[in-house]
């Protein structure tokens, strides 16, 4: 039974090129991985989300995006030894 609990973060972060790098590594060892992107600006918060009461004058497009990698968690050590290579 693959379910939530089998899978662990592998990586969090905001940097896309790091993003699609991870990816990248796990795909070459053809390691499974599941990812999620969230708009933290698009969260709500009170009466509208973040972005809607503060607005987005001088935030960067890149700190919008909070990316997120899980593998399984008998994939785990596989992964981080990809990451170091």
């Amino acid at each position: 039974m693959v379910g939530f609990f089998n899978w662990e973060s592998l990586w969090i972060g905001k940097d896309l090129k790091r993003f699609e790098g991870i990816r990248e590594a796990l795909d070459a060892e053809k390691i499974p991985y599941k990812h999620k992107v969230v708009n933290r600006l698009g969260q709500w918060s009170g009466r509208g989300t973040v972005r809607g009461n503060t607005g987005s004058i001088g935030l960067s497009s890149e700190q919008m995006y909070e990316y997120e990698i899980l593998v399984s968690k008998k994939d785990s050590s596989r992964a981080h030894r990809a990451l170091e290579k």
